[in-house]
């Protein structure tokens, strides 16, 4: 073997108990610490570990003679089937000389997958640019997958890059990764096609397409419990997003913000099925991508923290691993996740957004 993944859960953090799983990730993986070459580390903390997590990181550099330790703390971690949130918890994964990324790299099925952590959406424009569009399918081109890390009220969370506590905006690290497929989900079920605004005061929103708006955008009766509806408003560049706070009997919908004649809106709600109804249209590509069989490992990012319009519990998760019962998995749960495509945001960051990407382990 050449990876391997730990994950464990403590009743209080401490460096002894981390390094107690960074020793079991090594054992694990059958990697030797001075003969065998580790190219990787992945360490991804709950908040509980934070006050000493540059101690963690050099624990991680001592025990696996490797400099490339990534990571950091998040809100909440996926592994060995598992959530992780409200205890303290840490993952380590190690990856051997296989993952390592290489210049002369001639295998199309192999790529490098870039892991970023970041702590404000600015960041984003700063350095790199949006995409004029979202992908309309599930599968999307990517290359990057992304997180934003700040914690509740803005807490700053710790990060790590090459086993030091990461002052600069961005932290990345490079996996070799064989047969990779990125997927998206965004955890809402939307409610209509795009439509166009045709009448609106200040913060009502009274016809769309020459019909009342609730009409319509179908427009529930009701407002959704516990997670309201949010208006999307497609721009020619990009998208916002607005909370609908009234429903009124004339079909006006009261909003948060305003929105102007002749923008383009949908309704979206989050749906406890709405995860299961993504998954039935990954599975095809699934498949086929490789060739029937359980992709080893899969690297799970998701903005949880925003609010509650979002995979809001754990059965969103449950509904991804039960159908991936072979794969072994690392996910990271922050305030929004985002995935790129080289130097392009090819999805923004969004609260309810769920990325993923399924490999398999290459082969030197």
């Amino acid at each position: 073997m050449s990876h391997a993944i730990c994950v464990q859960m403590f009743e209080e953090a401490s460096l002894e108990n981390a390094q107690m799983v960074i020793e079991q990730a090594v054992e694990k993986a059958g990697l030797r610490r001075h003969s065998d070459y580790i190219a990787r580390v992945v360490l991804l903390c709950t908040p509980h570990f934070a006050p000493f997590l540059q101690d963690v990181a050099q624990c991680c550099i001592s025990k696996t003679n490797c400099m490339n330790v990534w990571g950091g703390c998040a809100s909440g971690l996926l592994g060995e089937g598992q959530v992780f949130s409200n205890e303290a918890t840490i993952l380590v994964a190690v990856f051997g000389k296989e993952f390592e990324v290489r210049q002369d790299e001639t295998f199309d099925k192999n790529a490098a997958l870039t892991l970023l952590i970041v702590e404000h959406e600015q960041t984003l424009t700063d350095h790199w640019k949006l995409a004029d569009r979202e992908p309309e399918s599930s599968r999307v081109d990517a290359d990057a997958m992304g997180l934003l890390s700040y914690g509740a009220n803005y807490a700053k969370m710790p990060r790590v890059e090459n086993g030091r506590l990461c002052d600069e905006s961005i932290s990345s690290t490079k996996l070799l990764v064989e047969n990779p497929l990125v997927l998206n989900s965004e955890g809402l079920a939307f409610l209509s096609p795009a439509r166009t605004v045709s009448e609106s005061n200040g913060l009502f929103l009274i016809r769309v397409a020459d019909e009342k708006a609730a009409v319509a955008l179908k427009c529930p009766s009701e407002q959704p419990r516990p997670v309201g509806l949010r208006l999307q408003v497609i721009h020619e560049q990009g998208e916002s997003w607005i909370p609908v706070m009234e429903i009124h009997a004339d079909g006006t919908l009261g909003l948060a913000a305003p929105v102007m004649k002749g923008q383009q809106v949908r309704l979206a709600q989050r749906t406890p099925k709405a995860i299961d109804v993504e998954i039935k249209t990954w599975m095809p590509a699934v498949n086929t991508h490789f060739n029937n069989k359980a992709p080893e490992i899969g690297i799970l990012f998701a903005g949880f923290e925003r609010s509650q319009m979002c995979h809001a519990d754990d059965n969103d998760i449950d509904s991804v691993i039960s159908h991936f019962p072979d794969t072994e998995w690392i996910g990271v749960f922050g305030q929004a996740a985002w995935l790129n495509n080289a130097d392009t945001v090819v999805t923004p960051p969004r609260n309810n957004r769920l990325s993923l990407c399924l490999f398999n382990s290459p082969q030197i």
